[in-house]
């Protein structure tokens, strides 16, 4: 009997039969190509978390009519000839052993017009308060019969849906999209018939399922998608959702997947960064459960099967719907059926994912470099190489991450670090308060390395001798890099501290605080010690968090704001002296703090050159990773090492 009896249960939304309660939540890929249509990268993306053994996929948001799209690469239903790509991604899925929906959408508002072609539209003429691609543009407020017709293309999208073969539609109306506009009082101050009031607002999601029902009969599956909370002064709220929800049943929808968030949200919660609870939405499942008489789906910080089967017995929601999960691990399902929870690669919700898809640099996970790269790297994956004596030198997410990747290929690998533990960086990372889920990934490596048998030594730092005489026939070096010192004027005195020994508990600094440093680490420790009730003033040279991800930029800047941390950004520091800093903004006048008990430099890190280099002549092919080629984030030090460990 598996070990979590309610996730592994079959179930029905309307005729459809789905083999477990796991879903694939619509999740971007920026896989289509120019045109929206499907590619072999996006078919080999979607099959493998099929063969992981989820139950139901639903492809990303694909686009109705060009005036809605909102990323160059959305995948398209607006005309025929988007289904033989189509047809091609359900009969990989279902070969695979899934069932397959596609999510249908209109940018409405957040529609771009430099990949649309035409100006934004939207129920009310608001912009967005933050797009996450481009700027907000004032829409065009949509006329009847404009309605009408999108009403029209939803319809024709989900027949080209049928024609291909899916199993299902998804209507998305969530998370501020045109069907989401509608259904928000922030955003929709109509006054007609799609307006006014909790029947107003829903008239335009209840005429999409009656359109598409009306084509496509009453016994193809339609899923609704919608928000529970707009999380945005004025918007969306549980109760009036869950009316929606009841007006959305009774029009003949088979399942209401609930999630929530606008762009614009605060925090942000379209994809909840480690910041937020688990089973975030779990709560406004429930309630549109206890109103509705149709299945219902939650998603939402949902990382475990333990979660998600709890979140099932407490009877919260029917299905789970899961999408950074499966993508740092496409076989959740399937470890979890076997009883191999344990080694599931954590998400750790760092939404590097959503931020690469925003940089339309494609989709990328920390914890997973193969994802969306299945077909890429399938020659390499399918290579069975011969089995080679591998040494690998830093412990650290890099080097970790090559060691098990190559023990997994068959090699025999020796893992050095000089330090007392493994970890590297991410011994540290999981310390400021809400960063604790990376220590999940620190765990998951660690375990790892024991399940494979890799050779440990540590407190070791091997010269290039001592690599010659192992006999290796290949060298890793991923020795990571060391802080940035400061070189000014007083950076000797005893108050003047290091922010990774801030983080580790070597230093305590005292009551009244400046950190020096306006990256993650810098706000992080910043963050820590005004939790800690220190009083702070942090001091960057550019703009505060100009790297972090959406979802940590918003929610760090609501805590400096909320603990009264005085930010000085463009500022150099020119002098430290016993109590006092002085400081230079630019373009204002120099200034002196007072009454200074400590200053936390966290300046980033710059690569152990010399060291690195002495590895150079050690007569086997050696590959360098991770932050020995300069300062890189987790999921670059990562995949490199990964990458690094296959071509081998």
């Amino acid at each position: 009997m598996t070990q979590y009896p309610e996730l592994f249960r079959p179930g029905r939304i309307g005729a459809l039969e789905i083999p477990n309660r796991i879903v694939f939540a619509a999740t971007s890929s920026e896989l289509a190509d120019g045109d929206g249509l499907v590619t072999d990268d996006m078919i080999a993306f979607y099959a493998e978390r099929a063969r992981g053994g989820t139950g139901l996929i639903v492809v990303e948001a694909t686009y109705v009519e060009q005036a809605g799209k909102r990323l160059k690469h959305n995948a398209m239903l607006h005309d025929d000839g988007c289904i033989p790509g189509m047809r091609k991604l359900v009969a990989a899925v279902h070969a695979a052993g899934a069932r397959i929906a596609v999510q249908l959408n209109h940018g409405g508002r957040e529609s771009i017009p430099e990949v649309s072609g035409s100006p934004p539209l939207a129920p009310s003429p608001l912009p967005s308060g933050y797009t996450a691609v481009g700027a907000a543009v004032v829409p065009r407020e949509l006329t009847l019969a404009e309605i009408e017709r999108i009403v029209g293309r939803f319809a024709e999208a989900a027949m080209r849906a049928r024609e291909a073969g899916f199993d299902a539609v998804e209507i998305h109306g969530a998370h501020g999209y045109l069907v989401g506009q509608f259904l928000s009082p922030a955003c929709n101050k109509r006054q007609d018939r799609y307006g006014h009031d909790t029947a107003g607002r829903a008239r335009f999601g209840v005429e999409l399922v009656e359109a598409i029902k009306a084509r496509l009969g009453a016994g193809f599956p339609v899923i609704f998608r919608m928000n529970a909370r707009d999380h945005v002064p004025g918007g969306l709220e549980l109760e009036e959702a869950v009316e929606i929800a009841a007006l959305f049943e009774a029009a003949g929808a088979d399942a209401i997947s609930a999630s929530g968030g606008l762009h614009a949200s605060r925090p942000y919660m379209i994809i909840p960064g480690m910041a937020i609870g688990h089973g975030c939405y779990a709560d406004c499942s429930a309630a549109m459960r206890q109103r509705v008489g149709i299945p219902v789906m939650t998603v939402g910080r949902i990382n475990t099967p333990e979660i998600a089967e709890g979140i099932l017995e407490r009877a919260e929601a029917d299905y789970i719907c899961l999408s950074r999960p499966l993508i740092a691990d496409p076989y959740f399902a399937a470890k979890a059926r076997a009883g191999e929870a344990a080694r599931i690669a954590p998400c750790i919700a760092c939404n590097e994912c959503i931020a690469t898809v925003h940089l339309h640099k494609g989709l990328a996970c920390t914890v997973n470099p193969m994802v969306s790269r299945e077909l890429e790297l399938q020659p390499l994956l399918a290579r069975r190489p011969t089995p080679k004596r591998l040494a690998v030198i830093g412990g650290g997410a890099a080097g970790m991450a090559a060691a098990i990747t190559a023990a997994e290929r068959g090699h025999a690998v020796h893992l050095f670090e000089k330090q007392s533990r493994l970890g590297g960086q991410l011994t540290l990372a999981h310390r400021p308060p809400h960063r604790e889920e990376i220590e999940r990934l620190l765990d998951y490596f660690r375990a790892e390395v024991a399940r494979l048998d890799i050779e440990v030594s540590l407190n070791a730092s091997p010269s290039a001798d001592a690599v010659r005489a192992l006999g290796a026939d290949a060298l890793i070096v991923a020795i990571g890099a060391e802080p940035v010192l400061p070189s000014v004027p007083g950076a000797e005195l005893a108050h003047v501290l290091q922010g990774w020994r801030v983080l580790a508990g070597l230093e305590t600094p005292g009551p009244n605080c400046v950190v020096v440093g306006g990256g993650l680490v810098g706000v992080e420790v910043a963050d820590m010690l005004a939790d800690g009730g220190r009083k702070v003033v942090l001091v960057a040279r550019s703009e505060l968090l100009k790297k972090a991800v959406h979802a940590d930029r918003v929610h760090y800047l609501d805590r400096v704001d909320s603990f009264g941390i005085e930010v000085m950004s463009h500022t150099q520091v020119l002098e430290i002296r016993p109590g006092e800093v002085v400081l230079e903004p630019e373009n204002r006048l120099r200034r002196t703090l007072g009454g200074v008990d400590s200053v936390i430099y966290c300046m980033g890190y710059h690569r152990r050159e010399a060291e690195a280099e002495g590895y150079r002549d050690v007569g086997i092919p050696v590959h360098y990773v991770g932050d020995v080629l300069g300062s890189r984030k987790f999921f670059q030090a990562i995949e490199e090492g990964t990458l690094a460990a296959l071509e081998i």
